[in-house]
């Protein structure tokens, strides 16, 4: 009997070891809407625009990522000890800040500004894009966000809105493998 519970525990620690570690989420959809095209989609372009005029977003980015949490052990926010989201910027018209905010469900490759998915102001993390070049988003409150309603494998999403004017292109999968955006985190038992 001795043996049987030494065998077991041995498989419980070696499962927690398992889920523990560094993860790259498979990036699903990545598009932009715009409000001046506010019918039309962008997901087949090389290039996703967040944009701001006059204080109000005009084009914003949608990166749709597969969820995997369960599979990893991962099932409590916490566990997410932190995460980063990497962007080239391969065009600056304006330079200024991007907020990165997490959304609740898959982005679809059709979506339009009239019908692109809500966002949640509360949860939000940001970078300063001053000129072309790779930029990381510290995007823990998020990916810990996504762990809290999603944990059981719904899809989410992270929305890129540019602030006060800014404008920037960032590469898309569609464009470059190596300068796609990429969602890295680190998780712990």
């Amino acid at each position: 009997m001795r043996c049987l519970y030494a065998v077991v525990g041995l498989f419980l620690l070696l499962a927690a070891t398992a889920s523990a570690g560094s993860f790259k989420a498979d990036l699903d959809v990545d598009t932009y809407v715009d409000a001046n095209n506010n019918t039309t989609s962008f997901s087949e372009n090389d290039t996703l625009w967040a944009a701001s005029e006059d204080g109000k977003s005009i084009k914003e980015v949608y990166l749709s990522f597969q969820n995997l949490f369960g599979s990893q052990g991962v099932f409590k926010p916490e566990q997410i000890q932190s995460a980063t989201l990497t962007l080239d910027a391969s065009q600056v018209e304006t330079a200024g800040e991007i907020k990165a905010y997490f959304v609740h469900g898959a982005t679809l490759g059709t979506a339009t500004w009239n019908d692109k998915p809500e966002y949640d102001s509360n949860v939000s993390a940001s970078i300063d894009v001053e000129r072309e070049g790779s930029y990381t988003i510290d995007v823990t409150p998020l990916i810990q966000k996504a762990v809290e309603v999603c944990a059981e494998g719904c899809p989410y999403s992270i929305v890129l809105v540019a602030q006060d004017g800014a404008s920037v292109g960032f590469t898309s999968a569609r464009a470059s493998a190596e300068k796609k955006p990429v969602l890295e985190y680190e998780n712990s038992d």
